[in-house]
């Protein structure tokens, strides 16, 4: 293999629509597909969003919680603003706190359970 770079991640997730309504309308990602926009999306199996050089996919028909052993990362401009803004739709967010390296993270929990962290 000569040089790999991220194509997709796919999260599992039970309440597609409040899923949907997260990526979307939270944190501002654009659906690619379907390329029809829904106003309730909990029939879809699959909805896919431009994560910027990388695709993050919703994948429907979970039964079961994250395990916890991953965490999606989102580079926004703004982290305070971007912070309050995800505390004002109702989603678990922590503090924002240093890295190692000295740079600012929050880190949180989507409505379906999965880790996600702005930087």
């Amino acid at each position: 293999m000569n040089h790999a770079s991220m194509m997709q991640i796919i999260l599992y997730v039970s309440d597609m629509d409040a899923e949907v309504h997260f990526y979307r309308d939270v944190l501002g990602l654009e659906i690619v597909y379907p390329q029809v926009a829904l106003e309730d999306y909990s029939s879809e199996m699959w909805v896919e969003f431009d994560a910027g050089g990388c695709a993050l996919a919703l994948h429907g028909g979970a039964d079961n919680p994250p395990a916890g052993s991953h965490e999606v990362i989102f580079k926004v401009e703004d982290l305070v603003h971007a912070r309050q803004e995800i505390l004002t739709a109702g989603i678990q967010i922590a503090e924002i706190r240093l890295l190692e390296d000295g740079e600012p993270i929050a880190e949180g929990v989507d409505p379906d359970g999965h880790r996600f962290a702005i930087r």
